[in-house]
């Protein structure tokens, strides 16, 4: 029988995804490793107020807490983190993030505490012998150092700087005979996926380094990610130097590199985090590797410089090699469910381990993010995935074209794929076409996409998820006139910007937003303390141009509505910024919602928060566009 659905404006629908579910009870899977045939992951739990547990599965004992009770494995090394565990043959180091403690289990016994120091953070972890080596962050009063350090298995609490005198540290790496180790480092006022060292040494049994070289990345053109070490005297490293992150082989007393199997895709991510890791050695010149082109990911083996496709379902960074051959582990983050815990048997049979969330979903409820490419302002071509609203139930009213939500990602050199989302699935599935944009700037279309926003923030940005809704008006998939756009932090930096130059949305959301350049270019943490140099400009040289950018220089001019969101205790966009465009709002009588949440920081933690935002975004929404959604507890009240 044809399921027929019934016309309803769009907003209103009734849906299964209530706010509760999408911020409430869904676990967050990162890290996977590997060991042997044993898969180790990271598992952050709402139910647990949000702590990071380290769980093991193998075939014998299915899943298991690894972790105590009273420890969150995390860390925030570069305030971002990542890079939080280690583990090699049944040994484990982990990070706790409540108190930056280094704590190591050696085969199941009780976790036994190594380092703790509160000016200390460490992250990206490597076993060697009675040593773990790894980078540390130390912070003491204004100043914050970064080195690659030791710290004893045996001694508790002995710390041994291995290499200092780079602004910042990556990717430690020791030779299989631990004879050498690798390492990235670069300087300001580079960001690691602009301009980095590949440097390799010699290190003894006393912990020193000798015959310290920089193999390459000298030249402040190039970025190096993820060496990882082949053979005692051969590494792979990936690099950026075709235009692309590409892997090339290094040996020792050899200065050249030497291309693997070049590929317009990014084998590489811009390393925001520890721990990412986009490739793996198989065997002999045997590589699996995760390339994305085009903003789409695909799993690829490169066998003696030919590259072949896998078929792993979608895996959210690459598959991890497990030890019987042709067995993979990986985080699923397919378009179609929830994040799950997969891997593939030596017989090529898929098994879901674990799965973020226990919601059932039917597929008919389900909006599929379509990649597209459009024509820019400049007659160049940026990407976005195009998402039309879904409800098996509902359909809209005669002649009713759907409201449109253009989401901006933050970063801004961040990247959005169509990997399923709640918060995503949330609106389509109330009537919204939701268009996630890719913007000029973002990652996964190149080094020449990604640096195209040099000192073009908030212009390109900006005319680009400008250009996007005029295609999709111009192809009659969306409402012209029920066009709203939503971002958070630097997301939200794109939103006011948007609203101030173009008058095309009719209403904005804004949750932490940017909006004083100069303030944040003085205040912010070290690793992005020259960040918007590259992005808007050299400061203060140029702090004109910060002025100029700066939505606060031009908040009288929205005439748009918006919603702001702020939490009280933001470090990085102080409440401040947001009282200011509040308070010309009010001037100005430009309709306006203003809440804030006095335990939150930059970005937004707690359920409870997340559920109000949801409802009260929703509810603003419906007030602007002329439809009442579908019980809400939290409604919003509108202030000119």
């Amino acid at each position: 029988m044809t399921n027929v659905k019934l016309p309803r404006l769009c907003g209103s629908w009734i849906s299964p995804f209530t706010p509760q579910i999408v911020s409430g009870k869904n676990t967050f899977f990162s890290e996977l490793q590997t060991d042997h045939d044993d898969i180790y992951w990271l598992e952050r739990r709402p139910e647990e107020q949000g702590r990071t547990v380290l769980v093991k599965w193998n075939s014998t004992t299915n899943i298991t807490d690894i972790t105590p009770q009273t420890v969150s494995v995390g860390t925030r090394v570069h305030e971002y983190g990542g890079g939080a565990y280690h583990v090699h043959n049944q040994q484990i180091i982990f990070s706790d993030q409540k108190t930056n403690a280094v704590w190591f289990i050696n085969r199941e016994q009780q976790p036994l505490l190594i380092f703790q120091d509160k000016n200390y953070r460490f992250a990206d972890f490597r076993i060697m012998d009675q040593y773990v080596i790894c980078v540390a962050e130390h912070r003491k009063q204004d100043t914050v150092e970064n080195y690659i350090v030791a710290l004893s298995l045996s001694k508790l609490q002995r710390l041994t700087i291995l290499a200092k005198g780079a602004d910042f540290y990556s990717f430690p790496r020791l030779s299989p005979d631990q004879h050498h180790l690798a390492w990235i480092e670069w300087d300001h006022p580079n960001m690691p996926w602009e301009a980095t060292r590949l440097c390799i040494a010699e290190i003894d049994q006393t912990l020193c380094l000798h015959n310290i070289k920089i193999i390459a990345g000298t030249n402040n053109q190039e970025s190096f990610i993820q060496p990882e070490w082949t053979s005692n005297h051969t590494l792979i490293v990936s690099n950026d130097r075709s235009g692309y992150w590409n892997l090339y082989q290094v040996n020792i007393d050899d200065p050249n590199l030497y291309a693997i199997a070049p590929i317009d895709a990014e084998i590489g991510l811009p390393a925001w985090v520890f721990g990412q890791q986009s490739w793996y050695p198989l065997h002999h010149n045997q590589f699996i590797a995760q390339a994305i082109t085009k903003g789409n990911t695909e799993t690829i083996f490169i066998h003696d410089g030919q590259i072949s496709n896998i078929n792993l379902d979608h895996p959210e960074s690459c598959p991890v090699p497990l030890k019987t051959n042709n067995s993979f582990a990986w985080i699923n983050h397919s378009p179609y469910c929830p994040a799950q815990i997969m891997m593939q048997d030596a017989d090529g049979k898929h098994y879901v381990l674990r799965s973020s969330s226990t919601i059932q979903l039917s597929p008919k409820d389900i909006s599929y993010g379509q990649a597209i490419t459009f024509p820019t302002q400049d007659h160049q071509q940026a990407h976005a995935f195009f998402y039309p609203p879904t409800n098996k139930n509902y359909c809209p009213t005669q002649g009713e074209l759907p409201p449109l939500l253009v989401l901006a990602h933050g970063g801004p050199t961040g990247q959005t794929t169509n990997g399923f989302s709640l918060k995503i699935q949330f609106w389509t599935n109330r009537g919204f076409a939701v268009v996630d944009v890719n913007y000029r700037g973002s990652t996964g279309f190149g080094k020449y996409y990604r640096k195209l926003l040099q000192k073009q923030w908030g212009v390109l940005d900006v005319q680009d998820c400008i250009y996007v809704c005029k295609a999709l008006i111009d192809q009659g998939k969306v409402d012209p006139k029920r066009i709203v756009i939503r971002g958070s932090s630097a997301g939200g930096f794109t939103v006011l910007t948007a609203l101030i130059q173009s008058s095309l949305f009719a209403a904005g959301s804004c949750s932490y937003g940017v909006g004083d350049l100069t303030a944040l270019a003085k205040e912010t943490h070290k690793f992005e303390s020259h960040y918007l140099n590259g992005l808007i400009g050299e400061y203060p040289k140029e702090h004109q141009r910060y002025h100029d950018l700066s939505p606060l220089t031009h908040i009288h001019k929205i005439h748009s509505p918006l919603i702001l969101f702020q939490g009280l205790k933001d470090e990085v966009v102080p409440p401040s910024q947001a009282e200011a465009i509040v308070n010309t709002l009010q001037k100005n009588h430009i309709p306006h919602a203003y809440y804030t949440f006095p335990e939150e920081g930059h970005g937004f933690r707690q359920p409870e928060t997340l559920v109000k935002v949801l409802e009260l975004e929703l509810s603003f929404f419906g007030k602007i566009l002329g439809f009442i959604p579908h019980d809400l507890t939290n409604k919003v009240d509108i202030h000119c």
